[in-house]
């Protein structure tokens, strides 16, 4: 396991992301809060995600391999992830 970057050298993002995290685990915020905080780590999270799997497409990963990974089939994949009109593929 690598090493954990110097703060100071941190992506805003991770920063905010960090941030996220801390305000879903403090107690003292109302629920509400640590709700709110926890939608926004899930959308931020849902964006790395699309850009990861853009970048295993373009690296020459196949929709199946991408599917494994998310323990689903390679038809929720292309739906989730892919174009509606343009998976990369020639099945459709």
């Amino acid at each position: 396991m690598s090493p954990e970057p110097d703060a100071s050298q941190e992506p805003e993002s991770i920063s905010g992301f960090k941030a996220l995290v801390a305000q879903i685990v403090d107690p003292s915020l109302p629920a509400t809060g640590r709700i709110a905080a926890t939608n926004a780590a899930r959308s931020f999270l849902e964006a790395i995600t699309r850009n990861l799997v853009a970048d295993a497409r373009k690296e020459g990963t196949s929709w199946l391999e991408i599917a494994d990974l998310f323990v689903t089939s390679e038809r929720n994949v292309k739906a989730r992830f892919g174009d509606i009109r343009d998976y990369g593929d020639d099945d459709g």
